[in-house]
């Protein structure tokens, strides 16, 4: 399967991606988040598609406690690259948007620039990745982001715009925005830091800000306001207008008590998630009995049910046994997605082995770091749609899955 445009783009566009006009304001940038911060450097900010680092290294040398996330592993040398000559200890990880490995952890998260929002190739995909943040903030807590406008296409021509950008490194050709959809498909021809020029399809998500104030107070934003993004200069005393190609948006969430009972209880009223859950614990049980099938060699563990956040089955083929490893097959609730973990018998087990492991590991895995509750010493994602509807092609991917990874740790592990 191909991979997603955007994988494409920033595979190998971290020094050309530090030259292109929009990434060139984050002086101006930082200035207005510490001002939305209150000065207050005691706070941990999460920088959702940090790329190569430029706010998640000024906020740090102003004094701040910054972890910069970012899908591109291109991306993130360049960020470590660059703090490491700042003589700067900054944590930089990767992982994916949508399905952040962090809850109730940051006071305050930024996305700037697109940092995956409106670049997701459905609109489930984008809101999972406001879900993901929202569960990595805590009850009281700052979102501050960019978003493409969707107000600018229905009153300019992106054609004209994007002809009017100039940029060495990229190029947006061919537009067609849909305003039904409110996406804008173009060919993005772009020159990578090995100066090969490539030529990917991209489709990106322009909203309305009603979209996204609904998307947000669904998940606890009781304060949202919408400006105009001015590349540099972000402020206040900007109103968004149909002229802005970006909005800026700034989050608040305080969820006093009587609003967080409120929402428990309209959830157990719903009745719908404790179905959901049944149905999904009847699935995994019909997967077990899979596995125990497809895989007579290995031990397959009780199903661990969990309590609506993650679920998971465990394999443990003879070779692993040793070793003290076993292969996790997890569903995460909150995110609809399967991953595979590497995990082991015991925390001292797993310390070991991600060393052993830390600079074997590529994609499509990724070396998990140590953290509270992380259990997993190598992870990857279920590529393939999830659908409930049609549960034995399902098992039967999870499986094929299961098969390959089991196949590239018996190299990994050697």
């Amino acid at each position: 399967m191909a991979d997603p445009w955007y994988v494409s783009l920033f595979k190998n566009y971290a020094e050309h991606y530090d030259n292109e006009s929009f990434t060139q304001g984050t002086l101006g940038e930082c200035d207005f988040i510490e001002q939305e911060l209150g000065y207050d450097k005691s706070l941990s900010i999460l920088d959702v598609g940090c790329g190569t680092g430029r706010h998640t290294i000024e906020l740090t040398k102003r004094g701040y406690r910054v972890t910069g996330i970012d899908l591109s592993e291109a991306q993130l040398r360049r960020a470590r690259e660059k703090a490491a000559k700042e003589m700067l200890d900054i944590t930089f990880l990767q992982a994916d948007a949508r399905r952040l490995p962090f809850e109730s952890r940051f006071d305050a998260a930024i996305m700037l620039c697109e940092g995956g929002f409106c670049l997701m190739e459905t609109d489930e995909e984008n809101e999972a990745i406001l879900v993901s943040i929202a569960r990595a903030l805590k009850d009281d807590a700052l979102l501050l982001f960019t978003a493409l406008n969707g107000l600018f296409p229905l009153t300019h021509s992106l054609t004209e715009f994007y002809g009017n950008v100039d940029d060495a490194g990229s190029a947006c050709q061919e537009n067609h925005f849909d305003a039904i959809s409110m996406r804008d498909s173009n060919t993005t021809i772009f020159t990578d830091d090995d100066m090969i020029e490539h030529s990917v399809s991209s489709t990106e998500r322009f909203y309305i800000p009603s979209e996204i104030q609904a998307m947000l107070q669904k998940l606890g934003f009781s304060t949202i306001e919408f400006f105009g993004a001015t590349l540099g200069s972000f402020s206040r005393d900007k109103p968004l207008t149909s002229d802005d190609f970006e909005l800026l948006a700034v989050a608040k969430r305080k969820l006093a008590s009587n609003t967080l009972l409120s929402l428990y209880t309209k959830s157990l009223q719903s009745g719908m998630h404790q179905r959901a859950y049944r149905m999904v614990l009847s699935f995994l049980i019909t997967l077990q009995s899979a596995l125990q099938e497809d895989f007579p060699q290995a031990k397959v563990t009780s199903l661990y049910q969990g309590y609506q956040d993650m679920s998971y089955i465990a394999l443990v083929p003879k070779a692993f046994e040793p070793l003290g490893l076993k292969l996790a097959v997890v569903y995460l609730h909150r995110e609809n997605s399967f991953e595979f973990w590497l995990a082991a018998r015991n925390r001292s087990l797993q310390d070991v082995w991600r060393e052993k492991l830390r600079t074997k590991v590529h994609e499509p895995y990724t070396l998990v770091e140590k953290g509270k509750g992380i259990d997993a010493i190598v992870s990857t994602t279920f590529d393939g749609e999830i659908s409930f509807d049609n549960q034995s092609r399902l098992i039967a991917r999870l499986c094929d899955t299961i098969q390959a990874m089991l196949s590239d740790l018996d190299e990994l592990l050697q």
